[in-house]
């Protein structure tokens, strides 16, 4: 038979793919796209996925075999490939770095994961000989230990290749597998309550009323609370409410006989998944402007360029994307809509699924690693018999681009501006805008980006004549809008009429809006509840021993916390340089505001969305729930409460320390605050009565705050234009960062200069650094970064080959020193 090699990329950080013979029992299951059983390294066993198939033996090592091959059908497709390999070569990452990032964890099985039993799966119910005789033996010793390494399972089988048997109980949904432990989800369970539809016409809760009495006072009332809820929402007697809200009205007094009874239907429904049996919504019809709008953007497509869609806050943006979403499904299509911040899917989700029910699918990184890939497989399958219903359009943050589409018709990218589309840490450190018109050209698709602020690059594309612009200039809501209110915290501090962290106009502003029953927002981009603990004394403030930062005290937990490395220590009680026991706690973040409005307006609830607040799934749901539904008066919040969020009923909001934004030291700071200031007064004023924007500053008079303030979004875009193209920074040029790391500062520094050195020859003055970067340690690892300037075109290719043909020089220089080089393309 013939002898067959693979390429194969393997989930770790190696540049190259690798390549291994295949036995001949296995010949026929070969398929680019399959995942395989290698190993790597002396004994790990990873999963693989099949790149090439060829007969050529690698030259310079003897090829492994591979263990097996564990799928009947691919479970990635070619093209996909295609879009990884051009994002290794775009981003100088990793094949294995691509992989880490695209598949969900549940389909890589490796020698590090984790294996549980489904909770899902009836283990009493389940047929006998539905699992074979080792399968049976597996689930017994889960049985003992709820959580078995591949070692154990290795062990307990005494047989090397597990992989085949694991595969299959995975397919058979008997078990679950994790990269590590995890705690087994125990979904939030509601009880909704829905009168018996032999009850629902009006003669028949006559009758029940009049059968009732006096007798069962209680039950009457019950039914008619009930009733109230229903009519109050306009909805129909056959909807489902919360049992909570009509026991909230009577107590359970009533309740449970009438459940007893069957006149009330009692149901247990997984919060956060739900979708009702109710009418659905029609489309909203268009306004005449938005039809407009519409129109262009169809024709922006018929020539076959990205299109933008530059509309002010609150122009009805989202309705004018579900007349598109609603045109291409019809088709056939399927449609991606990725979005900067998983907070933003809370809202978006109800939106399209009362209209478009479930045909629309969710993928960002709250899911658990198992629903990650019940999405990836129903996606996959598009089309099939085996999908009960299809996810013609996927709601996701930017890791949604590496689902495995093979219709895709449209892709929207909403805010596209923000830099949550960034991914930092790890590799592959892409952009998922840029990725997504990349992966548009790759489908032959047409993408959409949506933004009342679009990014510079997107404005120099526009005026370049890549991309076409359509603008909405008008609310979609009469009489909304908002009026923007600079507070000097200059005059207020130094004339003593600071309250707390607000000063009198936003104090006042925040009163009234809670007495006229209006909602509050809040912004600080700083979590936690004091960024930093001085002495008094001595000025000495606690450091985290690993990083170069001051560690940030969190009440609720009472710690002082590093956000880089994690690092946490318990608060000191005296001064650890001189002994003193005068220590303050000093700066402002989202905890401490959460703390001072409380106690300035006691009868308000107040509530906090930041990375701690939101850190279980729904709990992003909950608090937007909560916030819509006016139980919550005042949200405070960091950037998540800035952007893409509709609520009606908010009347004022406020930017506690604009200075933070306006002071970053970095190039994008102008057009990063100019963005967020816009960004923040959307959030008012979009139902039918004008809205405050309240910016507490120290620089009232700042350039900035003057362009927000007067709307002159054209003549900012011209300023900074004006100032990137003199100093030659994007949209003009193209960036590389190259970020060194080394535990010896000594050797990091001759290094990186050494390394300047070497680029300076080829890329002349267009290197800048190597400089430190504002932390210039982070765990216990020192770094200097490489700044270079590329000529937009100039070859991409040429441009790598240069960059690391001079990091091979100094690898191969320096083979003992112990440093670590990343290179990061387009930061931003």
């Amino acid at each position: 038979m013939e002898t067959f090699f693979i390429d194969v990329i393997v989930p770790l950080s190696v540049p190259n793919k690798y390549t291994y013979r295949v036995p001949t029992a296995l010949n026929n299951e070969l398929t680019i796209g399959k995942r395989v059983i290698v190993q790597f390294g002396k004994s790990k066993l990873y999963t693989g996925i099949i790149y090439k198939i060829h007969n050529q033996a690698p030259a310079n090592y003897e090829a492994k075999y591979i263990e097996s091959v564990l799928d009947e059908e691919p479970v990635v497709l070619e093209q996909q490939l295609m879009f990884w390999d051009w994002l290794a070569f775009y981003y100088c990452a990793n094949p294995g770095d691509i992989l880490n990032a695209a598949l969900p964890s549940g389909l890589k099985l490796s020698s590090q994961s984790t294996i549980q039993i489904n909770p899902a799966f009836n283990l009493e119910e389940m047929d006998y000989n539905f699992l074979t005789q080792r399968e049976h033996q597996l689930i017994e010793a889960l049985g003992v230990n709820p959580n078995l390494s591949f070692d154990d399972v290795i062990k307990v089988l005494s047989i090397k290749s597990i992989q085949p048997i694991i595969a299959s109980l995975l397919k058979k949904s008997v078990i679950q597998i994790f990269e590590e432990v995890k705690e087994k989800y125990k979904p939030k369970l509601v009880i909704y309550l829905q009168l018996n539809p032999s009850y629902a016409s009006d003669a028949a809760i006559k009758s029940l009323l009049e059968k009732f009495g006096t007798k069962s006072f209680k039950q009457a009332e019950a039914l008619l609370a009930f009733l109230a809820i229903i009519r109050a929402r306009k909805g129909l007697t056959s909807e489902w409410i919360v049992k909570s809200e009509v026991v909230a009205k009577l107590g359970n007094a009533g309740i449970n006989a009438l459940i007893k009874k069957e006149i009330f239907l009692e149901h247990l429904i997984e919060e956060g998944r739900l979708v009702f049996e109710k009418e659905s919504k029609e489309i909203a019809k268009l306004s005449e402007t938005q039809a407009d709008v519409l129109r262009e953007i169809y024709n922006g497509f018929h020539l076959k360029k990205p299109v933008v869609l530059n509309g002010v806050t609150g122009s009805g943006k989202t309705e004018i994307y579900i007349h598109l979403i609603n045109e291409y499904i019809g088709r056939g299509s399927q449609v991606l809509y990725l979005i900067p911040e998983i907070a933003l899917t809370t809202q978006l989700i109800t939106r399209l699924r009362a209209v478009f029910g479930e045909q629309v699918g969710v993928y960002h990184s709250k899911f658990s690693e198992n629903e990650r890939v019940e999405i990836w497989n129903n996606v996959l399958q598009f089309g099939s018999s085996r999908n009960k219903t299809d996810y013609k359009i996927i709601l996701g943050a930017r890791s949604s681009l590496f689902l495995p589409f093979s219709k895709l018709g449209l892709i929207i990218v909403d805010e596209e501006q923000d830099n949550s589309f960034k991914q930092y840490d790890p590799s592959p450190r892409y952009h998922g805008r840029d990725a997504a018109l990349y992966l548009a050209a790759q489908h032959r698709t047409n993408v959409l980006l949506g933004s009342a602020t679009p990014s510079l690059e997107t404005i120099y594309q526009i005026k370049n004549k890549k991309y076409i612009e359509v603008k909405l200039n008008t609310q979609h809501v009469k009489g909304g809008g908002t009026e923007v209110i600079i507070c000097d915290t200059n005059f207020y501090e130094k004339s003593q009429q600071m309250k707390a962290c607000l000063t009198t106009p936003l104090f006042n502003a925040i009163e009234s809006a809670l007495l006229a029953k209006k909602q509050v927002i809040l912004f600080q981009n700083r979590r936690g509840y004091a960024p930093y603990t001085e002495c008094k004394d001595c000025a000495h403030v606690p450091q985290c021993v690993q990083c170069d930062v001051s560690l940030i005290f969190h009440k609720q937990s009472n710690k002082l916390t590093c956000h880089y490395c994690g690092y946490t220590t318990t608060p000191p009680t005296v001064c650890n340089a001189c002994g003193s026991n005068n220590l303050v706690f000093k700066g402002l973040g989202t905890e401490k505001i959460e703390e001072d409005i409380s106690l300035l307006f006691p009868t308000a609830t107040v509530a906090r969305m930041d990375l701690d607040s939101t850190r279980s799934k729904y709990a992003y749901k909950q608090l937007l729930d909560d916030f819509e539904s006016g139980k919550t008066s005042i949200l405070i919040g960091t950037q998540m409460v800035t952007k893409g969020l509709d609520f009606k009923n908010v009347s004022v909001v406020g930017v506690l320390n604009a200075d933070s934004a306006l002071n970053f030291p970095d190039f994008r700071s102008f057009e990063k605050a100019f963005q967020l200031f816009v960004q923040v007064r959307g959030r008012a004023g979009r139902g039918s009565e004008k809205g405050q924007v309240y910016i507490q500053t120290n620089q009232p008079k700042h350039e900035v705050i003057k362009y927000v303030i007067n709307n002159e979004l054209e003549l900012f875009y011209e300023s900074i234009m004006d100032q990137r193209k003199a100093f030659f920074y994007p949209p003009f040029s193209r960036l590389i960062e190259i970020s060194l790391q080394s535990k010896d500062l000594n050797e990091l520094n001759h290094l990186s200069e050494l390394l300047a050195q070497y680029l300076k020859t080829e890329f002349k003055e267009h290197v800048l650094g190597p400089e430190f970067p504002m932390i210039k340690k982070i765990k216990n690892n020192y770094i200097k970064r490489i700044l270079l300037k590329v000529n937009r075109n100039e070859s991409a290719l040429k441009t790598r080959e240069i960059m690391f043909g001079k990091l091979n020089d100094l690898k191969s220089n320096f083979k003992n020193w112990n440093y670590r080089v990343s290179v990061n393309v387009d930061p931003v």
